[in-house]
């Protein structure tokens, strides 16, 4: 029974419904090297507990308190901007599913000439294609089970400042200092956002929220998705965040306490 990456971190989060919990718990009971991984995630877990739940008993310092207000601020007015029709929804998601359809009805001719050659060529360019939440050849990378930026999101990490960041794919909303003294960074990239520190080897993504996931029935917005990271950032900072100058300081250091 294969339990993927996301079924398993899901599992270790208490996501799954009782049914896919089940299921995961069969698979894990059957395989040893899929308990070490449940193991492993468990422990990363209860690590970032440790790390993050004293700085939750800090004080929120009151440039903290103004980012968040601003951020959530943000999300009202974009909610009030636009509000999603369930219904239109629907109907936009039928209209496409018929698209679609008459898409895969003209290409079944060359499906049937081809043969399962062509089927299979298929199938691997979808594996791809899903595979890109969390590619290891793009701006995300996995070490070690962790997940580091690459690419134009490592870079934009290390060079690119908040003052820098209205206009362009990648954004930096915010920079700070958390406990340990590493310095990270809050960054939106089209439809990602996400909480970026840096260790001796890199960026490591200590947090990401897609800003167009949806959710149940209702869409999440890109200025949710800011402020939900803006208190996450607040909950891990040590102090207030870095202001320009600091900002400067921190990048002409490598990013280096």
């Amino acid at each position: 029974m294969k339990v993927t990456d996301e079924e398993l971190m899901a599992y270790a989060d208490g996501e799954l419904s009782p049914v896919d919990a089940a299921r995961i718990e069969a698979a894990i009971a059957s395989d040893p090297d899929l308990a070490l991984r449940l193991d492993a995630e468990r422990k990363l877990r209860a690590a970032l507990r440790g790390h993050l739940d004293p700085v939750a008993e800090e004080p929120v310092p009151d440039a903290w308190k103004e980012m968040i207000a601003a951020a959530a601020e943000e999300d009202a007015q974009a909610e009030e901007r636009k509000v999603v029709s369930l219904a239109a929804a629907r109907a936009e998601k039928a209209k496409k599913a018929a698209q679609e359809a008459r898409g895969t009805a003209r290409a079944r001719p060359f499906m049937q000439r081809w043969g399962t050659g062509v089927a299979i060529a298929a199938s691997l360019a979808l594996g791809v294609f899903m595979g890109t939440q969390l590619t290891l050849k793009g701006p995300v990378t996995d070490r070690d089970g962790t997940l580091v930026a690459s690419g134009a999101l490592e870079r934009g990490l290390d060079t690119q400042l908040a003052a820098a960041s209205d206009k362009g794919s990648l954004q930096i909303l915010t920079s700070f200092q958390r406990g340990d003294g590493d310095y990270c960074r809050v960054f939106a990239s089209g439809g990602t956002s996400g909480i970026a520190c840096k260790d001796d080897h890199g960026w490591v993504l200590e947090r990401t929220i897609n800003g167009g996931a949806r959710q149940g029935t209702e869409y999440r917005q890109a200025g949710s998705a800011n402020s939900e990271l803006m208190a996450a950032a607040q909950d891990m900072a040590k102090g207030a965040p870095l202001d320009a100058e600091q900002e400067k300081a921190a990048k002409a250091n490598g990013w280096k306490d």
